[in-house]
């Protein structure tokens, strides 16, 4: 079933001793099946987040991050300057209808990169 919904949507990334955030409010389209899938537009691009019991899928534009929160996985994540392959670990992921928490980690082959958190919540357009 498809619903429109008012998403926040809130991305806080840690490395080296730096924070960074970023937020957005934007209205999008969330649909429940196999998978829950989230999808929202900003400025930039499109957000599209999927997940399932354990897989968790990642869109930004032309990034694509998969992450198992049971497992750790390699992705070529996109930077600003290229490609670079990075392993994810889920360290936290909760969901349901209203709210979306999740942090994980990117490590490079030695040593961790950055830890991001992020929070979405969602209200059905008709509620807000």
């Amino acid at each position: 079933m498809y619903q429109n919904k008012y998403i926040q949507y809130k991305a806080i990334f840690k490395q080296d001793g730096e924070t960074e955030t970023i937020q957005y409010q934007a209205n999008g389209l969330s649909h429940k099946g196999k998978k829950t899938c989230l999808k929202f537009d900003i400025p930039e691009n499109t957000i599209d987040i999927s997940y399932g019991e354990d897989e968790i899928c990642l869109k930004h534009g032309q990034s694509c991050l998969k992450l198992n929160v049971n497992k750790d996985i390699w992705n070529q994540y996109q930077l600003p300057y290229g490609q670079a392959l990075l392993k994810t670990r889920v360290c936290l992921f909760e969901a349901n209808d209203h709210r979306i928490k999740l942090k994980y980690e990117l490590h490079d082959q030695q040593s961790l990169i950055s830890t991001v958190y992020i929070f979405i919540t969602m209200t059905t357009v008709e509620e807000a």
